[in-house]
């Protein structure tokens, strides 16, 4: 039997390719043992356990330049999660550590590489996050999901795979989805979703287009505005009188978003690695606000491969206001054509392969 370690936390971001990763692995060896190692402080705690993986964890913080405090915390903290690492790879003796970014998997691979261990990061994005760039020097192989990443890896072997997917997203029905949910197909479906930490320039234009939709018939709205602006939604909502309408769906979060996304005829969101890889998958066209501080600005360049590929629209963060979202939301759900359009463009974009192709080289690495 085999001990693979799967860190992976913080975000939905980091979680759910991890979770495709060890989905793909365990399908292909349902003999080895495949372990979680995360933070108890990060979606992880809530998304992991879902999936019917053990779990266990690392103290780590991220760090937060503008704050001296936590600065100082996170710097202890460093010291504390290098011990942890080491703790957990005598627990475990694993045969393979995986880390797909954040603050839960930069020590853990890197102390892993530093003892030998085989080591496997997956990158979602064109310009790597901290943690990876960290632990690149020490890992055996990195899996990117953009051929651009790879000038900032040095001399660490890399493979361009894609970013994956977990199996639900490849067999998207529609008619199920809407059935699980309990929507009719003759009803448009709008998604919104900020990401796992939500986003306050999405849901403050989501009021708008909700406002608009309340009481309609035609149209149901799933609108995810994180576990952190609930309240603050909501005590919106309930002040404009939306909350009041069968239609208007608020949520914090959702473990569902297969389900979701493949009954939604549009989806509103982010342009993280993650949630495009999801849309492709799922073929669902979609309305891309890009997040203005990523770092390199990778969602930018994610969005604009998508309306390259013409499978969703852009609209920067600085533009977007709700009559503009509403007005886009509008004129593509009366556009059935370029519904289609999008939905088939978007299927040839994806890489259902990529899960494949990084449990292919997860394979390899292990002797």
């Amino acid at each position: 039997m085999k001990t693979v370690l799967v860190a992976a936390g913080g975000t939905g971001g980091h979680i759910y390719p991890g979770l495709a990763i060890a989905e793909t692995l365990r399908n292909r060896h349902s003999d080895w043992q495949i372990i979680f190692i995360g933070s108890k402080t990060g979606m992880e705690t809530k998304i992991i356990p879902n999936y019917d993986f053990p779990m266990d964890y690392i103290r780590v913080s991220g760090f937060d330049r503008g704050n001296p405090i936590k600065m100082v915390r996170a710097a202890f903290k460093m010291a504390v999660s290098r011990n942890d690492a080491k703790k957990l790879l005598e627990k475990y003796k694993p045969d393979l550590v995986i880390g797909t970014g954040g603050y839960t998997s930069g020590m853990l691979l890197y102390v892993a590489g530093t003892a030998g261990v085989p080591t496997l990061i997956h990158e979602q994005n064109a310009f790597p996050g901290k943690a990876n760039r960290m632990a690149a020097s020490k890992v055996s192989c990195v899996a990117l999901t953009f051929e651009e990443a790879k000038q900032y890896f040095g001399n660490a072997r890399t493979e361009l795979c894609g970013n994956p997917v977990r199996d639900a997203f490849k067999h998207i029905d529609p008619v199920k989805c809407r059935e699980q949910i309990g929507i009719s197909m003759n009803k448009r479906v709008i998604l919104a979703t900020g990401g796992s930490q939500g986003a306050a320039s999405i849901n403050k234009a989501m009021l708008k287009v909700a406002d608009a939709y309340k009481g309609n018939s035609t149209y149901e709205i799933y609108h995810l505005v994180g576990p952190r602006k609930y309240d603050e939604v909501m005590t919106e909502a309930r002040l404009m009188g939306i909350d009041r309408f069968d239609n208007i769906h608020i949520l914090d979060y959702s473990n569902e978003m297969d389900v979701l996304m493949g009954a939604a005829d549009v989806l509103i969101s982010r342009a993280g690695a993650t949630t495009i890889a999801e849309m492709s998958a799922s073929g669902t066209p979609a309305v891309l606000v890009p997040y203005p501080f990523a770092a390199g600005d990778h969602q930018s360049f994610n969005a604009r491969a998508v309306v390259d590929a013409g499978a969703g629209i852009m609209i920067e963060d600085s533009d977007l206001t709700g009559d503009l979202l509403l007005s886009t939301v509008n004129e593509l759900l009366s556009n059935d054509k370029k519904l289609e359009e999008f939905k088939q463009n978007a299927l040839a974009y994806a890489k259902p392969e990529a899960g494949d192709k990084i449990a292919d080289i997860a394979e390899s690495l292990i002797k």
